[in-house]
């Protein structure tokens, strides 16, 4: 059963890698979301180049600094000062850098599950001593005479105690919680991989919305925008459901947006490949279902934001303004993922020439 279900997989890949495919300007479906560009770019720049350069190999570091990860923070948190700015930044260089540890099918980590489940528990216990919730477990680290031998886990240090000195204990938890909901949910999709076994969409998305890890990004944003909004607004449906949307956002927009990347390395657990498998669609079949997906997400965001800020107005409306500013700045966030990643040379979609609409035609094969 398994070898037959990597056949299919293998007749996907191929037919992705042999035919060219459209994908739309996706900028007209977020209607009239804001785009904006926080002041400090520069400034951040030279930052984060200077710590790149201090962590990661000469060979990985300029890499990274070719990707420009100041460039996405200053469109993803435009509002914030440069402090915030600058540890929310130095936190997703983490998480990226972390995140390909494991996930590139070329790693090793990617091929050794054991390891990698051991890299990751490190990982998760190292965060709850850096944050101040250590457990049992935690403890039996030791970090406070072993610290971290790899560079990827213990520059998390300086910023996890940034994050510390703001947060109260229920932000803290919830940060805590969201990581282990992203190691938790890499961990499946990991061993899923390593079997050969291609979800449904339905069983994809359970598992995509944990490794996106944008929850754990979602997190952080109260720190960043220096808030500290009461939790029963944050832990409410209403907010829960803009989570999730929010999620999917970025989610779906980024299986389309990687797509040549994904398929030029093998790793193509996305969604356009399990919509191709499990519906017999066509590369431009399936990103078509994708974009009707988004655009109604986008609009069960809009939904649920403003059924939350009648909620609060009601409940009390001393804070539907800060609640606003809240949910105006998940969108910063979908709208900077969606314009870092048309330009960045993560997914090489920058030099990509686009048509009178904004779109673009992409080929993927080997030589791509």
């Amino acid at each position: 059963m398994t070898h037959g279900r990597r056949r299919s997989q293998d007749r996907s890949f191929c037919t992705i890698r042999t035919k060219s495919y459209y994908l739309p300007n996706l900028r007209p479906y977020y209607n009239d979301w804001p785009d904006e560009m926080n002041p400090h770019y520069a400034q951040l720049k030279e930052a984060i180049e200077a710590r790149i350069k201090k962590i990661y190999s000469p060979k990985m570091a300029a890499a990274l600094i070719d990707i420009d990860y100041a460039l996405l923070s200053c469109i993803w948190w435009p509002r914030c000062e440069y402090k915030r700015l600058e540890v929310g930044t130095f936190w997703s260089l983490w998480l990226f850098t972390w995140d390909d540890e494991i996930d590139q099918s070329t790693s090793e980590l990617f091929i050794n599950l054991e390891n990698a489940d051991k890299f990751r528990d490190e990982t998760y216990h190292f965060v709850r001593y850096v944050l101040g919730v250590p457990n049992e477990e935690t403890d039996k680290w030791q970090f406070d005479k072993n610290p971290p031998t790899l560079p990827v886990i213990a520059s998390l240090a300086d910023i996890g105690e940034e994050v510390k000195n703001f947060y109260n204990h229920d932000q803290i938890m919830c940060l805590v919680d969201e990581i282990y909901y992203y190691m938790d949910n890499q961990q499946r999709e990991q061993r899923r991989k390593l079997t050969g076994v291609i979800p449904t969409p339905a069983q994809y998305i359970e598992t995509r919305l944990g490794t996106s890890a944008v929850q754990l990004m979602l997190a952080l944003n109260e720190y960043v925008d220096n808030q500290c909004i009461p939790r029963w607004i944050m832990t409410h449906s209403k907010m829960a459901d803009i989570w999730r949307e929010t999620n999917l956002n970025m989610s779906l927009s980024n299986d389309m947006l990687s797509l040549r990347k994904e398929v030029k390395t093998g790793d193509i657990d996305s969604m356009i490949p399990v919509l191709m498998y499990n519906r017999n669609m066509t590369v431009q079949e399936a990103i078509a279902d994708t974009c009707a997906e988004l655009k109604k997400n986008i609009d069960r965001y809009d939904a649920a934001a403003a059924d939350l800020l009648a909620i609060v107005a009601e409940r009390d409306s001393e804070w539907v303004e800060e609640v606003d500013s809240y949910i105006v700045g998940c969108r910063h966030n979908m709208m900077g993922n969606l314009l870092w990643s048309l330009t960045t040379t993560r997914y090489g979609l920058g030099k990509i020439e686009r048509d009178i609409h904004g779109g673009m035609t992409g080929v993927v094969n080997h030589a791509a």
